[in-house]
Formats: structure tokens, C-alpha cells, sequence
């Protein structure tokens, strides 16, 4: 069990993680704004090593930190599609995003400037975040869309009809908080128990995504792995899979759609993960690249698309009208 706790300073999002830890036997781990040139690096660390504790870990900032901080006082994040390949593993392992979030933003400057006359904050002022995390939350449609995931988000509905997202208030929940800790639990359950049980096992690296709530299946040929023990598919911010994730995301297709493999493991083996999720799924498969389509060939391909590699270093391709093709 993975839970993300994550939300502007003063919601209650300490407190409720202590009590979590406390009621679960869970694991507390913390994310601060560090390796400021390595974010991508640093969460990745994280959910890594969430993944192969072998108990329920609490996980305080992700993500949705370094997205709503990064637009609020920095104009943006240097990796701002983060969100989509973070989400991809979060399904993979069935992660619940739990959001603590204020009644309004007046209440949260108010809660804000009380938590500095206690401790020292790294902030002067809340607002702008306080904003946005309502907005990813609850969706905007008039946001103006500056090419962050976060953005399109937030204009296409927020994250509040997400099957793995609970919102957790002080007003609401603080007086009940162990209610709202079995509501966590219970959701983490059935998330996890939709998932294919093989696919939540760190070693079975070959597969992104929950298979319970995708129609494709895209598959690549192999990972070039930049990290000893890091062979996600189409998890790297760069080459390939930043190149796939870009016309994803120009296409504004919604993760849950997707899952990601590669046809071959990182050692050559056929990757068996293919077989044990077609088996149990009908899924729309996407290849990328000649190794991959005659990889697949003994399934019906339903459309097999050049590798984004070449797309990218050729320019003979537009990837996203492929995939647009592809998926209409």
C-alpha cells in the first residue's frame, strides 16, 4: 500500500500522515524541494523505494508538489510532464493521491501566516498555491494551458473524478480522522485488488499502468536503461519516451488509458508480462517499431506506428498525428 499525501503547508497533511502511520503500521516518508536539478531523479528514487517495502509507506509531497510550486513561483517546472510518467508507475503499484486541501483560499492564507509566527516557512505567501491546488482538484475549464501536465489537468476536469483520489479537510474530516484513514485503506484495497496481482511486484519491472482501467497496450522494443535497476517502459525524461509523452500529451489523452511495456526485457527475454495481461484483458495494442510489431504479431496489432526514436531523429514522422490516427 502506497498513499500520497500532498497539498499547500497548513491542511492538516503531517497530522493526518502521523496518524496513518500510527493506525497502519505505515512508513513515513517526507519529500523536500532537494537535488533542485534532479527532481525527476529524486521522485523517482521515492516511488522506488515505496515499491520494494515490503509495508504500507506514506508518502509526504510527489509530484503534485514540484508541478503546483514550480507554477506558482518559478513559472513552471524544467520537467513539466513529470505528472504523466509518475502517474503511469503510481498505477502500476496502486497508489491512492490523497489531496489535503483548504475550504477556500482566504482560509488558507489564514492558516499560513498563524504556521509562520510558529516555525519558520520557506514561503511568504500561500495564495497562489492554495489556488491551484483547488484548481487541480476541482478543474477549471477557462485555465490558461501553458503545456504543463498540471495545466491540462486542471482544464480538463482536475483530479476529483480520478478512481485512486481522495480529498481529505480539516473541517470535514479532522474530528473523524480515523474514519477517513479506513476510507484510505478501504480504497487502496480495491484499487490495488483491481489491479493484476503480478504487476504489483517490484521485480516485474516490464509493465506500466492499471489494468483494470486501460483499453491500450503500447509496446516498445527494449529499455536503454540509464540507471542500474531501472527498466520501467517509457520512463525516462528524455529520448524516446519524453518524444511518446509529448504526443500524448498534445493529443490530451488521459493516462488511465494507457499501459506501457517493452517487447523484450532489459536482458533480451521475451517479456511474459504482455501474455499474462492480454490473457486476462482485450487490449487495443499500439506498437512502436519493427522489433515490436513482429514481436506482436501473434496478436491483432491494432495499429503499429514507427518508433519514436525515428520520429524524432528523422523528422519523417509527426508521432502525434500517428497517434492520433492511431487512437481515433
Amino acid at each position: 500500500m502506497i498513499i500520497i499525501l500532498d497539498g499547500p503547508d497548513g491542511t492538516g497533511k503531517t497530522t493526518l500522515a502521523r496518524r496513518m502511520c500510527d493506525k497502519l503500521d505505515a512508513e513515513y516518508l517526507h519529500l523536500t524541494y532537494r537535488w533542485k536539478d534532479r527532481i525527476f531523479d529524486y521522485h523517482t528514487a521515492a516511488i522506488r523505494y515505496a515499491a520494494r517495502r515490503n509495508k504500507p509507506i506514506v508518502i509526504d509531497r510527489w509530484w503534485p508538489s514540484e508541478a503546483v510550486y514550480a507554477k506558482a513561483y518559478r513559472g513552471g517546472s524544467d520537467w513539466p510532464l513529470q505528472g504523466r510518467m509518475c502517474d503511469r508507475v503510481a498505477k502500476k503499484f496502486g497508489v491512492i493521491y490523497v489531496y489535503c486541501l483548504p475550504d477556500d483560499i482566504q482560509s488558507a492564507v489564514a492558516n499560513h501566516a498563524e504556521l509562520k509566527q510558529q516555525r519558520e516557512e520557506m514561503y511568504e505567501d500561500i495564495e497562489a498555491v492554495a489556488d491551484l491546488y483547488l484548481k487541480l482538484w476541482n478543474g477549471e475549464s477557462t485555465h490558461e494551458d501553458k503545456d504543463q501536465y498540471i495545466d491540462q489537468v486542471i482544464r480538463t476536469g482536475g483530479m476529483q473524478d480520478h478512481p485512486d483520489t481522495l480529498c481529505y479537510t480539516i473541517s470535514e474530516w479532522g474530528h473523524c480522522m480515523d474514519l477517513f484513514i479506513e476510507r484510505i485503506h478501504g480504497l487502496s484495497c480495491a484499487w490495488r485488488g483491481l489491479q493484476l496481482p503480478e504487476l504489483l511486484e517490484y521485480k516485474n519491472w516490464n509493465m506500466l499502468g492499471h489494468a483494470a482501467c486501460s483499453a491500450y497496450l503500447i509496446v516498445g522494443e527494449r529499455v536503454n536503461p540509464k540507471f542500474r535497476e531501472l527498466y520501467w517502459p517509457f520512463y525516462d525524461y528524455g529520448n524516446s519516451s519524453l518524444h511518446l509523452t509529448q504526443a500524448i500529451h498534445a493529443l490530451e489523452l488521459k493516462e488511465h488509458n494507457f499501459m506501457y511495456a517493452n517487447a523484450y526485457n532489459h536482458d533480451g527475454s521475451p517479456n511474459w508480462l504482455i501474455d499474462y495481461v492480454m490473457s486476462a484483458y482485450d487490449k487495443k495494442i499500439i506498437t512502436l517499431g519493427k522489433l515490436a510489431e513482429e514481436a506482436m504479431s501473434n496478436y491483432d496489432i491494432h495499429a503499429a506506428l514507427p518508433h519514436p526514436s525515428y520520429a524524432k531523429r528523422f523528422g519523417k514522422v509527426d508521432m502525434v498525428e500517428v497517434m492520433k490516427h492511431a487512437i481515433c
